[in-house]
């Protein structure tokens, strides 16, 4: 029997850490990226206020959902197929077809490797990438490049 009831946090238990996660993006292999941020949504505020209303303030109601652009950064790598297949994708909404939408799907996962947080985000489409900046005097520095994608939604399911 646990000392803690269900409500209480153990003492002994640590926040989960962020380094664990996969990628998964539809009709390619799971990609190892180094960072992924802007996994972000807001609500937007509609404000009203009646022009024979005896109060001094606005009434406020929620509006639209918004969510913000995720960007996807990893290593560049001699060889790699499934960059090239980013850039098809980009050069492909650059050239013209923008209809074309993809679902990604994050996953955090714990120190086990069992998947905790799975990120659901929908109606994707790449809206930049950047190679890897070149610089003669990073001797130690490893090439990255940022792929910023667009989407319509996302969900968040817990395991």
């Amino acid at each position: 029997m646990s000392d803690y009831s269900e409500n209480e946090i153990n003492p002994f238990e640590w926040p989960l850490a962020k380094f664990n996660f996969s990628v998964n993006i539809d009709g390619m292999e799971e990609l190892g990226f180094q960072t992924v941020e802007g996994l972000e949504s807001e609500v937007s505020i509609m404000e009203y206020r009646p022009g024979n209303s005896q109060f001094l303030f606005k009434s406020k109601r929620p509006g639209l959902i918004t969510y913000s652009n995720i960007s996807f950064k990893k290593g560049e790598f001699a060889g790699d197929e499934n960059i090239m297949s980013f850039w098809r994708f980009y050069a492909w909404e650059i050239t013209g077809n923008r209809n074309e939408r993809r679902e990604i799907m994050i996953e955090l996962k714990d120190e086990a490797g069992d998947v905790t947080h799975t990120w659901t985000v929908k109606g994707c489409f790449l809206v930049k990438f950047t190679p890897t900046s070149m610089d003669a005097e990073a001797d130690s520095e490893v090439a990255v490049e940022e792929m910023e994608v667009a989407c319509e939604s996302w969900q968040l399911d817990r395991a």
